[in-house]
């Protein structure tokens, strides 16, 4: 054998080399594509929500135009929503794993309701702007003034929906943060029907485990995110929609339990193996 015969030969080396500027030019078009469109979409966004944005005596706000525009922003990142399962209708409290920002919008587009976000996102470059205007109550971690449970509890009230993320930030997506249970009084508060929604983002390689860049954690910021989503191909995004729990309610506990196993049985089926088991606990 030759002792040369384990460095890539030439012909290799070249083939390496033009699959990456392949994958380059790849993502440089489809930012060059994308930028222009993502940024009318904006501008006509901003336009909307400064006509139809809540006034300072009028609490009810529509769901139709984030509907819209979120759908828009699928379009625009070549989003594919996947969804199964019966959406509950009339009021009700959604509680979803969180994984990126996105889940926001792919939920919007297909689930019109009203969310509770971090403070911190109120601060994203205009993204914070129209999630105020489009409704979105904030609140910060570990703040127990009860601002924002009255907030979903009156529009639960009104008729609304409205939609948590009650692991209280976002996750790889590999698995299910334990839900702090806090936030169900508001369903309980306002006696409505609780549905769980279970959210992914695939591999598109045909490997097991989340999208590598879909999810939002730990240390990343909103636009270096976003352009790298820009130049990604296809992503796909799968939402179930599982079980609707009527009121009455048991405990805020019970609810927790019982939603996380229900999303955990869709995203990491080993980590809780049924629901029963979960309220056994």
């Amino acid at each position: 054998m030759s002792a040369f015969s384990a460095d890539p030969s030439p012909a290799k080396e070249v083939a390496v080399a033009r699959r990456h500027l392949g994958q380059w030019l790849a993502r440089a078009g489809r930012r060059t594509l994308r930028v222009p469109r993502l940024t009318l979409h904006i501008l006509v966004g901003v336009a909307i929500a400064a006509a139809l944005g809540p006034g300072r005596e009028r609490r009810y706000i529509s769901t139709a135009p984030l509907v819209w525009w979120s759908r828009g922003l699928c379009r625009i990142l070549g989003i594919r929503l996947q969804t199964s399962g019966i959406v509950g209708q009339g009021p009700t409290f959604f509680v979803a794993n969180h994984i990126s920002w996105l889940d926001i919008f792919c939920i919007a587009a297909v689930c019109p309701t009203h969310f509770l976000a971090k403070r911190d996102v109120a601060a994203w470059p205009l993204f914070g702007w129209l999630c105020q205007r489009a409704g979105t109550a904030f609140i910060r971690r570990g703040d127990d003034s009860g601002v924002a449970m009255e907030q979903l509890v009156w529009r639960l009230r009104q008729g609304e929906r409205v939609l948590v993320f009650p692991e209280g930030t976002s996750t790889s997506g590999e698995t299910v943060r334990r839900f702090f249970p806090r936030l169900f009084q508001a369903a309980i508060l306002a006696r409505c029907p609780v549905q769980a929604i279970a959210l992914c983002y695939p591999r598109r390689d045909g490997l097991n485990g989340p999208h590598p860049t879909a999810p939002f954690v730990g240390d990343d910021e909103l636009l270096p995110h976003l352009w790298r989503l820009l130049g990604e191909p296809a992503l796909d995004v799968r939402l179930h929609f599982g079980a609707v729990h009527a009121a009455p309610h048991p405990s805020r506990d019970i609810l927790a339990r019982l939603t996380h196993a229900e999303i955990s049985a869709h995203i990491s089926p080993i980590q809780i193996p049924t629901v029963a088991a979960a309220l056994k606990g």
